[in-house]
């Protein structure tokens, strides 16, 4: 999997669905959908639960295989 560190210079606007993520909290999961708003994505976690996750928690977005 391709690893793309997120910056202040990542377009969270380009981030696919189906793209892994990880949070700086250590959680890591799956984009649902991307709100297309530039500051919000909806990740599916390990675990099954499914939330809103804002930009500035990511740590770290990796491309859909």
């Amino acid at each position: 999997m391709a690893k793309l560190v997120l910056n202040t210079t990542t377009d969270l606007m380009k981030v696919p669905a189906r793209a892994g993520i990880q949070l700086h909290d250590g959680r890591s999961g799956t984009v649902e959908e991307n709100m297309g708003d530039g500051q919000w994505l909806n990740v599916e976690f390990e675990d099954g639960e499914v939330e809103l996750v804002h930009s500035q928690d990511i740590k770290e977005v990796h491309e859909p295989e």
